[in-house]
């Protein structure tokens, strides 16, 4: 079963977006670390069920603008454009390999499987892995797979962990028809009620628009 991981905001300042939402939901963030071969750093709010929210920035313009993970390229064109807000989201594997055999036995396009690595504040590394179907960063995003190693992004403390669930993702797109193949074919989920796709640990609701939104509980993010 695939599962919602984090939602993915650009931010020009990560450390001051997560304090301004810390403050104002009364949620607990942290710092998360530097991916130092992409020029990019992240600051985090850990979820309940399993789930987090990642304010990512960009330190390192040339590291980030050269880039080939996909993720940094849609992260350094929000940068440019000044697109703040969520941009992207991953969903959780337990075996990328198996993801890969089926798009290359289906013919679906894909980059990666892109190795990631941080330090945490703590001094230990986190690593992963990402596969990312092929889509445009100019238009409506298709979600990246993720493989974390070891127990994943999880905090040692588990007082770090909001008592907030992830819920939704909403994508309002041009054409949801075509929209649901890809997402259905892609990720091999079937089509429920509403527009809706079940995930382990919440939905994916496809309605006919232009955004990104994200409900965790109460508290709500939407693309601009």
């Amino acid at each position: 079963m695939i599962a919602f991981d984090h939602l993915v905001i650009y931010s020009s300042d990560p450390e001051q977006h997560q304090s301004i939402f810390s403050s104002f939901h009364n949620q607990v963030g942290v710092e998360g670390g530097h991916h130092e071969n992409w020029g990019t750093f992240n600051y985090l709010a850990f979820m309940k069920n399993n789930s987090y929210i990642e304010w990512i920035g960009v330190d390192d313009d040339q590291k980030a603008s050269e880039s080939d993970n996909p993720l940094i390229q849609h992260t350094y064109y929000a940068k440019e454009r000044q697109l703040e807000g969520p941009i992207q989201f991953a969903l959780r594997v337990e075996n990328l390999q198996e993801r890969i055999d089926y798009f290359n036995q289906e013919g679906i396009e894909y980059e990666g499987p892109f190795p990631g690595s941080r330090k945490k504040p703590d001094g230990t590394t986190l690593a992963w892995k990402m596969l990312f179907p092929k889509y445009d960063v100019t238009g409506t995003p298709l979600p990246f797979l993720l493989e974390w190693s070891g127990d994943g992004n999880v905090p040692t403390d588990e007082n770090l962990i909001n008592p907030v669930n992830f819920s939704m993702l909403e994508l309002g797109v041009p054409n949801p028809e075509e929209y649901i193949k890809q997402i259905e074919r892609i990720y091999q989920l079937s089509l429920g009620e509403n527009l809706s796709f079940q995930l382990e640990n919440g939905t994916i609701k496809i309605t006919h628009g232009n955004h990104l939104k994200a409900s965790f509980e109460h508290i709500t993010f939407k693309s601009k």
